[in-house]
């Protein structure tokens, strides 16, 4: 079966028999205030049971959409397909996203992102302050050609102390697995050298660089 993905109403929604994802490495608000910063949200996924939708996958993005005042999420289709939803008048069935659309979401090789980190504690401005230096110096020796002479103008940084979080955003190359590298050992070093790091985008740091 083909794998399809649709929106559906969050009224809608039932959950299933609990599952254990309480220890899948994210931390729950961490993940809930990186998720604030793109849509569309990650997909949750679904099943159908006795004429109506369960959600049976990815449960905490369902609780995540709904905490940040969404109507609807992506899901993707388990055991049914959006045809047959569509021809029993299962409520709660919006559209179906197509192929298309998704590929157009993934074209885009280098997007701006953000990149969100919670430290084990708050660090002092002076530390701040290089943690934000260290990483506009590491972007721009690693990004010459994204970035170009004005490549400031394409990095945003903030530092949130109630969290601790310092949150910055700039032209990622998602495809460049050696820059990929490079950068989890880079943001190792912060964590090892000025401020552990709890989290980055919501699920626990190890400072391992994956491969």
């Amino acid at each position: 079966m083909t794998i399809q993905i649709v929106e559906i109403s969050l009224t809608n929604l039932a959950f299933s028999a609990p599952t254990d994802e309480s220890d899948d490495g994210y931390v729950y608000e961490h993940l809930k205030r990186y998720c604030s910063k793109f849509r569309p949200l990650p997909a949750t996924a679904v099943a159908l049971k006795e004429d109506r939708l369960l959600v049976v996958g990815r449960r905490k993005y369902v609780s995540i959409a709904r905490d940040l005042g969404e109507d609807r999420i992506r899901a993707v289709l388990q055991g049914v397909t959006f045809e047959e939803l569509r021809d029993r008048h299962i409520a709660g069935v919006l559209t179906l996203v197509s192929s298309e659309t998704l590929a157009s979401e993934l074209r885009d090789e280098i997007p701006l992102a953000w990149h969100v980190f919670f430290f084990t504690s708050a660090p002092d401005a002076q530390v701040v302050a290089q943690i934000d230096a260290r990483f506009r110096d590491f972007l721009h020796l690693s990004l010459p050609d994204i970035l170009g002479s004005t490549g400031d103008f394409e990095i945003l940084s903030c530092f949130d102390d109630t969290g601790p979080c310092f949150e910055i955003r700039f032209p990622t190359p998602v495809e460049d697995r050696p820059w990929a590298t490079s950068y989890l050992a880079f943001i190792a070093s912060i964590s090892n050298e000025l401020c552990p790091i709890e989290t980055y985008q919501g699920r626990r740091f190890a400072g391992v660089v994956s491969r």
